[in-house]
């Protein structure tokens, strides 16, 4: 299942978990050799640093995306 922008139809989208700062997410820069990289976990300290469509609607009752293409802000009222 994918989500795409309900005015232009863009599969371009941006998903923001922590956008009122209720997130499902945790995330934590760790330092390496490299320099710093982002984990990112849920409360079970699971690996959610790429998810599922179905996830997204699962923990987040009003997902918050962005559209790269119209520029659209997309809550989940509009999907």
């Amino acid at each position: 299942m994918s989500v795409e922008c309900p005015h232009c139809k863009s599969k371009n989208l941006e998903y923001y978990p922590d956008v009122d700062r209720a997130s499902w997410v945790n995330h934590i820069y760790v330092q390496t050799k490299n320099g710093w990289e982002i984990k990112v976990s849920n409360d079970d300290n699971e690996d959610v640093s790429t998810i599922q469509t179905n996830k997204i609607f699962q923990e987040d009752l009003m997902p918050y995306m962005y559209c790269k293409d119209c520029t659209a802000e997309i809550d989940g009222r509009d999907l």
